[in-house]
């Protein structure tokens, strides 16, 4: 094993020791164990929007759509059909995929700002159905449901034991992600993000990805989002808002973008920051916007995208191998999936 993998091993376990440990930490840091839960699912969410900025060169600014969709799916299925606990997150899942299904086609017909100004009109699209349809949504009010019994217990999880079944989805989905970029269909998103014409050139249907990437990025999303209206309990408009789709896509570049523990790491700074400020003064959006501008001045690739230049720099071809583990490789030729 090369010690680039290896190191980045060793930082993945160290990592999961750590989150594994966070209901016995989270009390002596004075934090609840749903924030840290919410750090687990905003973490997903942000990788939903790294798979599309930071993999496959497009700007997913209106992908809170797919997380609002997951969240209503749950809830509105709890509600009306009283699913149980996996089956209405699997419906929030299925509503974001339909959603992407029904825009993607649309989508695909732009590049550049023009993609992320029809994204961010179709997410609005979703937005003001939910606050329109009030019998059904609850409308600006938003909906409150029961978090649903386990299928086949009478078992209701509690915070303590919904943090770790959010943390089995986010070490899942974080194995996957990973196997993902890895993958000869991971290494031709990166080959179009580098150049799109030239991977036309070379033989790929470069739209079929990009409506691949976006049905993987959605349904990442729509889990995140199921999971987080069941912490919560509620569902209301702002979670398909644009807004929303803002806060993602900052913690992704935040953390480091194309890197797979950045969305992490945003989602970390963002969520903690966040609880702090806002319990400690009134103006708490001042501090933390100067915090993130000074994170984006002294890290422009991102924190781990930033420190993985530094280490290729001072050790000769470590940070560029390291990119295997944790940030991915630029595709060749002969690597792209035809």
């Amino acid at each position: 094993m090369r010690m680039s993998n290896r190191a980045g091993l060793i930082a993945a376990l160290v990592l999961l020791v750590l989150l594994i440990l966070t209901p016995q930490i989270a009390p002596l840091l004075h934090l609840a164990i749903s924030v840290c839960t919410e750090v687990l699912l905003f973490a997903i969410a942000a990788m939903a929007v790294n798979l599309l900025i930071g993999y496959t060169g497009v700007l997913p600014f209106g992908n809170a759509a797919f997380f609002g969709l997951g969240a209503y799916g749950a809830g509105l299925t709890i509600q009306f059909w009283h699913v149980k606990f996996f089956s209405s997150i699997g419906l929030g899942v299925l509503a974001a995929l339909i959603g992407a299904f029904l825009i993607g086609p649309f989508l695909l017909r732009r590049r550049g700002i023009y993609f992320s100004l029809l994204f961010i009109a179709f997410g609005q699209v979703f937005y003001f159905l939910a606050y329109r349809f009030t019998d059904i949504t609850g409308g600006e009010d938003g909906m409150n449901f029961a978090r649903p019994v386990i299928e086949g217990t009478s078992f209701s999880p509690p915070d303590g034991s919904f943090y770790y079944m959010m943390l089995g989805f986010f070490v899942l989905i974080g194995i996957l992600f990973w196997l993902l970029v890895r993958s000869p269909f991971g290494r031709s998103l990166i080959a179009i993000k580098e150049n799109e014409t030239r991977a036309r050139y070379l033989g790929l249907d470069t739209d079929r990805f990009i409506f691949v990437a976006l049905l993987i990025s959605a349904a990442i999303e729509g889990l995140a989002g199921a999971c987080y209206g069941l912490s919560i309990m509620f569902a209301d408009p702002l979670q398909l808002d644009w807004h929303q789709s803002g806060n993602f896509v900052l913690m992704t570049i935040l953390g480091g973008s194309g890197t797979i523990f950045g969305p992490f790491i945003g989602s970390l700074i963002f969520v903690i920051g966040s609880d702090i400020l806002s319990s400690a003064i009134p103006w708490w959006q001042i501090p933390l916007g100067a915090l993130f501008v000074v994170c984006v001045l002294g890290f422009p690739k991102g924190i781990l995208g930033t420190i993985l230049d530094a280490l290729e720099k001072r050790r000769g071809g470590f940070g560029y191998e390291a990119r295997d583990t944790l940030h991915g490789t630029v595709a060749s030729e002969r690597e792209i999936q035809p």
